[in-house]
């Protein structure tokens, strides 16, 4: 394994473990400047850093908490990555959801993260 691939495992860790842990800052932190978020695909993406923090504020203002946990991979060729989770969020007002996701991420050769791609809809979800 590449010194490159361990950094796409490291970072596809934290990117989770950030997530779940409400750490805005320390999630912002995968991202490269320039970095691509589109969540859902399909969805208007969500380009640069300060595109993506308004994007992490926004679903944070629609949930009390959420935590994810990896399903499977992730499986990592070259700089690229995919790997499925399940998100367990907590809506505001106390609706919980369990969301099946596979993200597809590209990633600098120091592991940063240039553009993720989360498939999921709302027939990915279900009451929790």
């Amino acid at each position: 394994m590449s010194d490159s691939e361990r950094a796409i495992l490291r970072t596809i860790e934290r990117y989770q473990t950030t997530f779940s842990a409400d750490d805005r800052e320390g999630w912002l932190a995968l991202f490269t400047e320039d970095a691509v978020v589109e969540d859902p695909v399909g969805s208007e993406p969500h380009a640069g850093r300060e595109a993506i923090a308004a994007f992490w504020d926004g679903v944070h203002a629609r949930t009390e908490r959420g935590t994810v946990r990896m399903t499977q991979g992730p499986a990592v060729c070259g700089l690229e990555a995919a790997w499925a989770f399940e998100l367990d969020v907590t809506l505001r007002g106390g609706r919980r959801s369990l969301v099946e996701i596979i993200d597809h991420g590209t990633f600098s050769a120091d592991g940063r993260i240039r553009r993720i791609r989360a498939f999921w809809s709302p027939a990915t979800a279900r009451p929790a």
